[in-house]
């Protein structure tokens, strides 16, 4: 479950030379002005605006920026005009740029490296496969001759790609021990077409 929602946090204070319209006290409104921020899992994400608020330190009546009188909105303005945005309401937006450039970087390796193994097999590189129906399963070289690589298959499958750890962890008794021959054009085409999915080579 997504927790989110929103929080403000002060930016700035100020006391108005103004008189409070509920007592007629001189002097005596504080303003304060917040930034409202989005959050997930209560980790700030983006800010969504800013708010205020006054306190007559005399009848200690409240009104928000809705229940502002006209002079007053003339000091939310200029008050909140002159207050920044704290760079931390963004944390959240910036994680997640990171992240997202972090992913495009590592599949970009992923691909490229994928893309030299395929091309020069060896003897024990693992291939981790996409099968019909969102199943996968793994592939292993046995032998190399030629243009011919030999492949022995996992006789287990698992409907989730993190699945394939524990096949891994199986071990080499968990292949079926008839090599398949197969050409090396036809892998470069299963990756290209996204049926081998990553290539491990110890």
């Amino acid at each position: 479950m997504i927790i989110f929602g929103s929080k403000a946090t002060q930016v700035a204070t100020k006391n108005i030379n103004d008189e409070c319209s509920n007592c007629g006290t001189q002097n005596s409104i504080q303003m304060t002005v917040f930034q409202k921020y989005a959050h997930v899992f209560w980790i700030p994400f983006f800010p969504i605006g800013k708010t205020g608020v006054t306190q007559c330190s005399h009848c200690k009546q409240v009104l928000e920026k809705k229940e502002f009188p006209g002079n007053l909105k003339s000091h939310y303005e200029a008050l909140k005009l002159n207050s920044k945005t704290p760079v931390w309401t963004f944390s959240g937006i910036a994680a997640f740029i990171v992240l997202a450039i972090w992913g495009v970087v590592s599949t970009s390796q992923k691909n490229e490296k994928n893309a030299n193994l395929i091309l020069t097999p060896q003897k024990g590189d693992i291939y981790e496969v996409k099968m019909d129906f969102d199943q996968y399963t793994l592939f292993k070289v046995e032998n190399v001759a030629g243009d011919t690589v030999f492949i022995i298959v996992n006789e287990y499958e698992t409907n989730k790609v993190t699945g394939l750890v524990d096949l891994k962890n199986k071990g080499d008794e968990a292949f079926i021990q008839e090599p398949l021959p197969m050409l090396k054009t036809a892998l470069k085409s299963m990756l290209e077409k996204g049926e081998i999915i990553n290539i491990d080579r110890k």
